[in-house]
């Protein structure tokens, strides 16, 4: 039952990040049609600023928990490979509940916050000529962080089975 609980998180941040490597194939597009309209044609494009940091943005947010789970985020190993399986497992159990989980809910409970009163308002980018709707690059947020979190606890819950000598 945990185990499906585990897959089912890792799966949702895998999707995750999957889209966010779109994003950034999208994003490449878009740059390279902007530079060849903006030097060949010298017609710019009205578009690109705005496209650009949406996409770029929700790419970086949506492959956190993907990063995450790949253990592919910044750590300082210097210290921690020196440790045993063990000690990393109580390391990493302690630091996520005395900073990753807070951290995390704070951002997503301001994030969210900011995205509904953004819905509300339907606000628009106050940069460029045609001010596209901003809310959804605002939801993008909690959304990511929603899924940061879970994923952080589906490694908690592999950091204490762990501890007690067996594997997820």
């Amino acid at each position: 039952m945990v185990k499906k609980f585990i897959n089912i998180i890792e799966t949702l941040g895998e999707w995750a990040g999957k889209i966010a490597s779109w994003f950034i194939l999208i994003l490449i597009f878009s740059l390279v049609y902007e530079v060849a309209s903006r030097h060949l044609f010298n017609k710019p494009t009205f578009w690109s600023y705005d496209i650009s940091y949406m996409l770029g943005g929700s790419a970086a947010f949506l492959g956190m928990a993907w990063v995450m789970k790949n253990k592919q985020h910044i750590r300082v190993d210097l210290f921690y490979e020196r440790l045993s399986e063990r000690n990393q497992a109580i390391l990493e159990i302690c630091l996520t509940l005395a900073l990753f989980f807070p951290l995390v809910l704070v951002g997503f409970t301001n994030s969210l916050d900011a995205a509904i009163a953004s819905f509300l308002r339907q606000e628009t980018a106050a940069t460029g000529s045609w001010r596209p709707p901003i809310f959804p690059i605002r939801l993008v947020i909690p959304i990511s962080l929603g899924l940061l979190f879970l994923q952080g606890v589906a490694d908690t819950i592999r950091n204490i089975y762990q501890l007690l000598g067996r594997r997820i």
